[in-house]
């Protein structure tokens, strides 16, 4: 299993690093990590040591779900610039050409994974809940996307292992064996498997409070599922979230007032606000943690964190290496 922590080109993340290379190897090295999972888009590629790069995250697009099933979303007034972060583009075709895009890139980097979140939940839907949609509605929707996108590459097959993650959101929850099983089945192609999100499937069950409970919770959903699907998850994000109490709040949420008249820089600061909230991505600290990842031997598990300095991610790298390794 090789070891990996996430890290972006953007600014907030290269800062921590003084946007110096060799610095980001030596904090591998120190922690005894095999490399990064690195986000990239559909941007141009800067110069990035591609011997660092393990694998990479790809876009998510929140609203991606209701343009592909209702196209005319695609034709409402909006910025450019948030039509592509929302849906990803301005029509299925841009949609797409941005999506193989970032496959090209991963491809570039020598990525043995891209990561892809099968999920679906725009703004206002962070406080209502009300998504007008099932999670097969939007694995049905992400299936026929990918088929297209992939299609079109030799073989039908993408460059780079697209490895699906859940998330809490309607589409792959892993709290339904048969949604997963539905959603493999509705794949054209083979070269795919599963990253497991630990927290995301802790917030998605609303009743993570503390540690053990957290842990014990994770393996009884995953006992649930057949021995097929635990041989397919072939990724790890690995981290904490202990938000079942607000999680069960949340259910109660309501749009902030004046929402609709907010910029789109200042509506998506509102909805971060409270996904920080629901998304702790804390490490772990029992050792306990270990029987998640004995349960699944995962090839790549990545240590997932947000940090807005290089002391608070190394001590929460530190710690959750202790924890598991314990």
């Amino acid at each position: 299993m090789k070891e990996l922590m996430n890290l972006s080109l953007y600014e907030t993340d290269m800062k921590m690093f003084d946007s110096d290379w060799d610095l980001i190897r030596n904090f591998l090295v120190r922690h005894d990590l095999d490399g990064l999972e690195l986000f990239v888009d559909s941007s141009p590629l800067p110069e990035v040591p591609v011997d660092l790069i393990e694998g990479v995250h790809l876009p998510y697009w929140m609203g991606r779900h209701r343009a592909w099933a209702d196209p005319s979303a695609f034709s409402q007034e909006m910025e450019e610039f948030e039509k592509v972060y929302v849906f990803g583009g301005g029509s299925r075709d841009e949609v797409i050409d941005n999506f193989r895009a970032s496959i090209d890139n991963a491809a570039k980097l020598d990525a043995s994974y891209g990561v892809f979140h099968v999920s679906y939940a725009e703004m206002e839907q962070v406080f209502t809940r009300c998504f007008d949609c099932t999670d097969h509605d939007v694995l049905a929707t992400t299936a026929e996307f990918l088929n297209k996108a992939v299609s079109m590459y030799p073989g039908g097959e993408p460059p780079v292992r697209l490895f699906f993650e859940n998330l809490w959101w309607p589409g792959l929850t892993f709290l339904e064996p048969m949604n997963v099983e539905h959603f493999a089945e509705m794949l054209d192609f083979d070269n795919w498997a599963f990253v497991l999100d630990t927290g995301h499937l802790m917030n998605a069950t609303l009743s993570c409070d503390d540690e053990n409970c957290a842990i014990d919770t994770v393996l009884d959903v995953l006992s649930a599922h057949s021995a097929e699907f635990i041989e397919r998850i072939e990724g790890m994000h690995f981290h904490c979230s202990l938000s079942g109490e607000y999680m069960r709040r949340s259910l109660e949420l309501e749009v902030p007032s004046g929402f609709d008249e907010m910029s789109f820089h200042e509506r998506l600061i509102s909805v971060m606000g409270v996904l920080e909230q629901m998304d702790h991505h804390m490490p772990f600290t029992s050792e306990r943690c270990s029987e998640i990842v004995d349960l699944v031997s995962p090839d790549f598990l990545t240590h997932e964190f947000v940090s807005n300095d290089i002391h608070s991610l190394d001590e929460k790298i530190a710690m959750q290496r202790r924890a598991l390794h314990s």
